[in-house]
């Protein structure tokens, strides 16, 4: 071997370990780049699973709260009707009752609204003709009951002068409704209303 291929061999045995030095340490940063680009898409992953997981619960505890809602919305309309129907069937069970039960609610409740002076009991043409004889007396001195028949269900309305008390069932359910449906929520439901 002559000097200028000592040299050639030489100078590519120094080549060739240079190139396996720089393939090495490519391969070693190849592999420190994927080894890291892994972990942030481990982390990335891991990540975007607890963002779906925490995401998921919300809306799992976003629909329970609207079920419960729902639930507690329909429970209250089935009560409200509930009430109403029991406030109606009362009010009807009112303009029920027998000639004299009926006509003594009437005077009571005459005698609860009377004012000074003499004041008028305006009733209805099927009340009229069914009063009993002694109704006048029940109802105690200054009030007189109108011959003419006035466009109500039941009840009566007391006129003083110019001044008239609404004394029909509707009115008097309307003016105590909230008291009523109160009583009839503690009655039915066992709440804490008063009453």
């Amino acid at each position: 071997m002559s000097g200028v291929e000592k040299i050639t061999a030489r100078l590519n045995e120094e080549t060739a370990a240079q190139c396996e030095e720089i393939l090495v340490a490519a391969r070693n940063k190849a592999a420190e780049i994927v080894g890291r680009a892994q972990a942030e898409g481990n982390a990335v992953i891991q990540k975007a699973e607890a963002e779906a997981n925490k995401r998921g619960e919300q809306i799992l505890a976003s629909a329970a709260s609207q079920s419960a809602a729902n639930a507690r919305k329909a429970m209250l309309a089935a009560k409200v009707d509930l009430i109403n129907e029991v406030l109606s069937v009362a009010k009807q069970s009112l303009h029920d009752l027998s000639d004299e039960a009926y006509f003594n609610a009437l005077a009571g409740l005459a005698r609860k609204n009377r004012r000074d002076g003499v004041g008028e009991m305006l009733m209805c043409e099927r009340d009229l003709r069914r009063m009993p004889k002694d109704f006048i007396d029940k109802l105690g001195y200054g009030v007189k009951v109108s011959p003419i028949p006035v466009n109500i269900e039941d009840g009566f309305i007391l006129k003083y002068g110019e001044i008239e008390q609404n004394c029909t069932f509707s009115a008097l359910f309307s003016a105590f409704s909230q008291e009523l449906q109160a009583r009839a929520a503690s009655l039915l439901f066992d709440t804490n209303a008063k009453g």
